[in-house]
């Protein structure tokens, strides 16, 4: 091989290399990018005052008020579930920042959820993404009372 040959597979192995660096660093940024984004939407005012509405919305669960059940925080975390899933949030800080409300919430919505995928004829696919890749710790309804008597204490900023 001579000296042209092996300086251009050099240069071929750097490009290569500075390539899958770039998409690497690439889906990082991504992946924190989307989690500020997501988090920032968590904390908002709107999502505070959501929150706290949906407290007793939830823990009177009743199907014949099933409609006048919000599904603002339900879709934040579908959304944080979908993401997560797809690998456009970062695991870490989506797990860090997210999976004790995610999991927590899931156990309050469950009923609405069913009840949700009923009136869909069955459809799993609605909330399939929530709390689904993030951490699962048993909650017991101790843990479920207290998270909900927090959260209807928010106050927005």
């Amino acid at each position: 091989m001579d000296l042209n040959s092996a300086a251009t597979l050099a240069l071929v192995a750097v490009t290569l290399w500075l390539v899958w660096e770039t998409r690497v660093a690439s889906k990082r940024q991504i992946g924190v990018q989307t989690w500020l984004t997501l988090l920032q939407r968590f904390d908002s005012n709107e999502m505070k005052q959501a929150r706290k509405r949906l407290v007793p919305q939830l823990s009177n669960y009743d199907r014949t008020k099933h409609d006048r059940v919000s599904e603002t925080v339900l879709n934040l975390f579908e959304d944080v579930g979908t993401a997560h899933r797809l690998g456009y949030l970062d695991d870490k800080l989506a797990d860090s920042t997210f999976s004790y409300y995610a999991v927590i919430w899931w156990e309050a919505a469950k009923p609405y959820v069913d009840e949700e995928r009923r009136r869909k004829d069955g459809d799993g696919s609605l909330f399939e993404d929530f709390a689904n890749k993030m951490r699962r710790e048993p909650v017991t309804a101790d843990m479920l009372r207290e998270f909900l008597a927090d959260e209807a204490r928010l106050k927005p900023d």
